[in-house]
């Protein structure tokens, strides 16, 4: 009779249950048996048959011990009750579980900032090193939005978020191993990203210049010189554009990743609201008004062959209405953002 075969074994927690599973190819099984022993002293330590005809056997919960190496056999049983030969024996292993978890994110955590640096606490009972380990970081619905690098410091486990939109949801996860192959996960961890522009993006620093019998206004933002005819009007902090173009042709300096955000009102059209180039890159923004009435931001980036295209969501506002169109790069992947509000 075929002999079966037991496949591979990651180190697991004895106190919890795991089940093995089992390859063969002989007559259909209607039962298996596994022996385990003790790899120090070779002694049985466990001996039990299932009647299945699933090729699988659930090791039970505090049947063996934790940071203990053992070897395992299994042998099947066909319908007529007939045996075959014991596979060959396979060595494991046993730990217990480490502690793995984000380290302050409990209770559904606000991030207030754009980046955040998280850490993973790590301790295992039994001296078990991490080997690697990745973070990821997930929208809303836990679409995968990105992944760090393979790591391997196990000293200091911690990876910086960046580039998280206001007003959302994510959730991070770190999936990692260790020295011996026991799978370690964070599971999906909800925080909240709500912030605030610093204050001193608004500022605005008034000097007295006694000399000259004035005061010297300045801001930290820069004011950038525009070459055309058009009178332009700046009334409650907005530049009027209806039925005008406004050009910026100097003192822009974007050499890698970047963000670029378009807040203003009167954007509901069939229109391009922005163009950006240079002599490598470019890319243009519009909006385009549907039969149902809603409306999407498109993006689109020549790149080299045709065009890339990102669409935002439908949305639905008045022209009283304060939106926001976010653009960002970063590694040379673009992302667009279109929501209804932005003060």
């Amino acid at each position: 009779m075929a002999k079966p075969q037991i496949q591979h074994i990651n180190p697991f927690d004895a106190n919890k249950d795991y089940e093995i599973s089992i390859l063969w190819t002989g007559n259909r099984a209607c039962a298996n048996r596994i022996i385990i022993y003790s790899n120090k002293t070779n002694a049985v330590v466990y001996d039990h048959m299932v009647s299945s005809y699933v090729l699988k056997h659930t090791i039970p919960a505090y049947t063996l011990v934790n940071n203990q190496q053992y070897t395992i056999q299994a042998q099947i049983y066909d319908s007529e009750n007939i045996p075959s030969a014991l596979s060959n024996k396979v060595l494991f292993r046993t730990f217990t579980t480490p502690d793995f978890y984000f380290e302050g994110l409990s209770g559904n955590p606000v991030i207030s900032n754009s980046s955040f640096p998280a850490a993973v606490h790590y301790h295992s009972d039994d001296w078990e090193d991490i080997g690697k380990y990745v973070f990821y970081l997930y929208d809303a619905s836990k679409k995968l939005l990105m992944k760090s690098d393979e790591m391997t410091d196990s000293f200091d486990i911690r990876y910086t978020y960046r580039g998280l939109d206001n007003n959302t949801v994510y959730y991070l996860r770190c999936v990692g191993v260790t020295v011996n192959g026991m799978e370690l996960d964070t599971g999906y961890v909800e925080i909240t990203v709500k912030y605030e522009n610093p204050n001193t993006y608004a500022r605005i620093y008034a000097t007295p210049v006694p000399s000259q019998g004035c005061i010297q206004v300045a801001t930290n933002l820069i004011i950038i010189q525009y070459d055309g005819t058009d009178r332009f009007e700046y009334i409650d902090g907005m530049i009027d554009l209806r039925d005008k173009t406004l050009y910026y042709d100097e003192g822009f300096l974007i050499e890698d990743d970047f963000t670029v955000i378009i807040r203003g009102m009167n954007l509901r059209k069939n229109a391009e609201l922005l163009k950006m180039k240079n002599d490598r890159d470019g890319l243009v923004v519009s909006s385009h008004i549907y039969t149902d009435g809603s409306l999407r931001f498109r993006l689109t980036v020549p790149n080299g062959v045709s065009h890339y295209l990102l669409y935002s969501g439908n949305l639905r506002f008045s022209d009283q209405d304060m939106v926001t169109v976010v653009i960002r790069r970063k590694n040379n992947v673009y992302q667009l953002q279109a929501f209804v509000g932005g003060d």
